[in-house]
């Protein structure tokens, strides 16, 4: 069986890709199996096109379930996107990990500079792929819960040279509510938004230390406003 770190840092596509699949069987899966149950719709793909050709991007979105990047994986089935989360989920069972490996998932320590995982992150979007960050770093399931914006996805985005593409989540956090024995089955949406660049002026004027606080306060600020392109 192939190490973990060949998948991590294997290409998602092209020559000497990592094997597919388990991502494949996955996407399918999920897209039949949350279709009859959560009804998603995915707005503004469009945002994509506006891309450079070949060009990476990070999606950074607000966090409400764990199931929040799973809602994506039928939508970028042939981009095969990636996501960042935290090291303490791959501690779970030896085949969740090995599961959410080949789905294209790999972990980062939140309690230090994890900088193995930042130089991985930036390598996969320079070979132009898609990786998905949580700014929040973890769910907000109460109103008025204290958050602070993890900046790493600031310098991911300076180190990678690429743009960040805002995504909002609505209603994952219905699906399993606090205090509840059952799950429910809320209509879940997901809507991008523009995407954002570190290198516009704008951020560029500040100083490096003020830079990365700025650009991802920005893009938190975006993803909370995009509006519901219909009742959510």
């Amino acid at each position: 069986m192939r190490p973990l770190d060949y998948f991590y840092d294997s290409p998602a596509s092209g020559p000497g890709h990592y094997p597919q699949h388990f991502q494949y069987f996955f996407s399918g899966l999920v897209k039949v199996v949350f279709s009859l149950f959560f009804r998603p719709k995915i707005y503004g793909l469009e945002q994509f096109a506006k891309l450079p050709e070949g060009s990476g991007a990070i999606i950074s979105a607000n966090h409400r379930s764990y199931l929040d990047p799973v809602f994506l994986f039928p939508a970028f089935r042939k981009h095969n996107i990636r996501f960042m989360t935290k090291q303490e989920f791959f501690e779970i069972t030896p085949a969740i990990t090995r599961m959410a490996t080949w789905v294209g998932i790999f972990p980062i320590k939140r309690a230090s500079a994890d900088m193995e995982s930042v130089k991985r992150a930036v390598r996969m979007l320079k070979r132009g792929e898609y990786v998905g960050i949580f700014p929040e770093g973890t769910r907000i399931r109460k109103p008025g819960q204290t958050v602070s914006y993890h900046e790493g996805v600031a310098m991911i985005a300076a180190l990678a040279k690429v743009p960040v593409v805002p995504l909002r989540i609505w209603n994952t956090e219905q699906i399993c509510p606090e205090g509840k024995r059952f799950f429910r089955c809320p209509r879940v949406t997901l809507a991008f938004d523009e995407p954002l660049n570190i290198t516009d002026e704008r951020f560029q004027s500040l100083a490096k230390e003020q830079r990365y606080k700025a650009f991802v306060d920005a893009v938190m600020e975006k993803v909370y406003s995009i509006q519901p392109p219909r009742k959510v």
